[in-house]
């Protein structure tokens, strides 16, 4: 078989859903008798790195400059930087384009041979997260971009440099922006960020396609053609040899189709830590293991910046006891009103005609209070009591599920006054009882805002409060009881609600020494021995 028919045979493996540009490169090959990469396998396969994620995206309309998509004829060949960079980029350009907001679903499997005594040092996790790395939900370790990491926020991706050696350049600047740094240096930090944009993003699919050319011209670079990761699959690596200032690094791609599989780093005593991604499948909404490229719905988006406002703050929560006293202001269209509660909201007070009045709830006075937290979960299941002794705890006390479909069901058990019984407006309403009527002690769970998204018939509005402020509103589709949860239009944190058609605004919120006391106190709750378990 000659070589023109070889090339042939590589073209019938394509599917017929390639990008023009592709085409255009196979049959350019074919003219000049230089070879050309197959489309790649499913585009789904692409996966993240360790704890957080990294798939590509998008049909590129072409490639970046300077690519040559190519494999070599059969025989004896050396895989170069070059040459991977190239199958890499072909890759990463074939890949679905997804919104920030879409949810991956990612299965990995991890070494780490340093763990602390008592830990495991192999395992296997799975979660879901945001292609953005914004939003997490499940058991992984992800944690998302936050503030400080030496990264490119993702809007900010956009306007990265087009050329792979001005990308390494500004990337390098982004860890020594007040220094010269050597050229080793400048090497490990351009590797070491285009590695963390790999964990973290979903990198749109051209300038994925230009990190791994970028890659390709660190100086020292390396390629192993043959490396096993440790769920077992053969790659092939881009490998940043060690230095006085690091560790051997390693970025590994899947052998058979060059998509992401797995990152890996040498320690001192040669072991190494290593993340391999099992699967991973683009999503319609966490929780879900389905495949879809439906992008997310404006309520949708919504949770996912309720979530992260609750997740990644630079303010904590207001920590406290289930008897400490809150102090509220709130804004209605009648006026402002001040009322003082407990942070299980136990007993509440308040000014009438110029008297503080004390009700807890057993009295006879707690059917005329119009109390923050009408009915809903006890506040020991929603912030369960640290478990006594040392772990393993035999005995855990109830806690509000973890499943987002678990908890609707659960919300909705709670009779809160709705007329809408068929509906989910029990769980609306419990949800905001909760977030309005407790003083959390680990604060609101971002969580709860994914599971509204998906409540039928919400829709998201821009309103202004009462008291002027610009604000965005999750809208239900309910004849009573709670109808909007605002949040802050900047900041995303929680403003107010809509019950019964009156609104009501939290301008103010600060623990107290006691009912009638205006002066914040700062709170040293009793440390426990161990946090508790978390929901995520």
């Amino acid at each position: 078989m000659n070589e023109i028919d070889e090339l042939a045979r590589f073209r019938d493996t394509v599917p017929v859903s390639v990008t023009s540009r592709a085409e255009q490169l196979f049959r350019a090959g074919l003219r000049e008798e230089r070879p050309v990469v197959p489309r790649l396998r499913n585009p789904l396969t692409r996966i993240p790195l360790p704890w957080r994620l990294s798939v590509a995206v998008g049909a590129a309309a072409a490639l970046v400059a300077g690519i040559v998509v190519a494999v070599l004829p059969p025989g004896p060949h050396v895989l170069t930087a070059k040459l991977l960079a190239d199958r890499a980029s072909a890759a990463a350009l074939n890949q679905p384009a997804v919104s920030p907001g879409q949810w991956v679903y990612r299965v990995v499997e991890w070494n780490r041979p340093d763990a602390p005594k008592g830990m495991p040092s192999r395992g296997t996790e799975a979660g879901w997260e945001t292609a953005d790395g914004a939003v997490t939900y499940g058991d992984n370790y992800s944690v998302g971009v936050d503030t400080g990491d030496n990264i490119p926020s993702y809007s900010e991706l956009g306007s990265l440099p087009r050329d792979p050696a001005a990308l390494n350049a500004y990337l390098v600047r982004l860890v020594y922006p007040d220094s010269k740094p050597t050229e080793v240096q400048k090497g490990l930090a351009a590797f070491s960020v285009i590695e963390d944009m790999l964990i973290n993003y979903v990198l749109p699919p051209t300038l994925e396609a230009e990190v791994y050319q970028a890659l390709a011209i660190i100086p020292g670079i390396q390629v192993d053609s043959h490396v096993t990761a440790i769920d077992g699959r053969a790659g092939v690596a881009f490998v940043l040899p060690p230095t006085p200032q690091s560790e051997k690094l390693e970025i590994i791609l899947d052998a058979s189709d060059y998509s992401f599989l797995a990152q890996a780093s040498w320690l001192s005593d040669s072991s190494f830590h290593e993340v391999a991604v099992v699967r991973m499948v683009i999503v319609g909404a966490p929780g879900s293991t389905r495949a879809s490229l439906i992008p997310p719905t404006a309520a949708e988006l919504l949770a996912e910046q309720a979530d992260r406002a609750v997740t990644f703050t630079n303010s904590l929560p207001l920590i406290a006891e289930p008897g400490t006293w809150v102090l509220r202001t709130l804004a209605t269209p009648s006026g402002e009103q001040t009322i003082w509660a407990t942070a299980d909201d136990s007993a509440q007070a308040s000014y009438v005609h110029g008297k503080l009045q004390i009700c807890s709830r057993s009295a006879a006075c707690a059917k005329s209070t119009q109390w923050l937290m009408p009915a809903g979960p006890s506040y020991t299941l929603v912030n369960p009591p640290f478990p006594k002794g040392r772990p393993p705890f035999r005995h855990l006390p109830p806690s509000l599920p973890a499943s987002l479909p678990q908890l609707l069901a659960l919300l909705n058990t709670y009779r809160t006054g709705c007329a809408d019984v068929a509906g989910d407006c029990n769980a609306v309403n419990a949800m905001a009882n909760m977030i309005f009527g407790y003083l959390n002690r680990g604060g609101t769970n971002g969580d709860w805002f994914l599971m509204l998204a998906g409540i039928p018939g919400v829709t998201v509005q821009r309103v202004t409060d009462v008291t002027g402020q610009a604000d965005v509103a999750f809208r239900f589709p309910f004849t009573d009881g709670i109808t909007e949860i605002l949040l802050n239009a900047g900041t995303h944190r929680l403003a107010g609600y809509v019950r019964d058609g009156v609104e009501t605004v939290i301008t103010k919120e600060v623990t107290v020494a006691g009912p009638g006391s205006r002066t914040p106190v700062i709170v040293h709750p009793k440390p426990a021995p161990f946090p508790p378990a978390s929901h995520r």
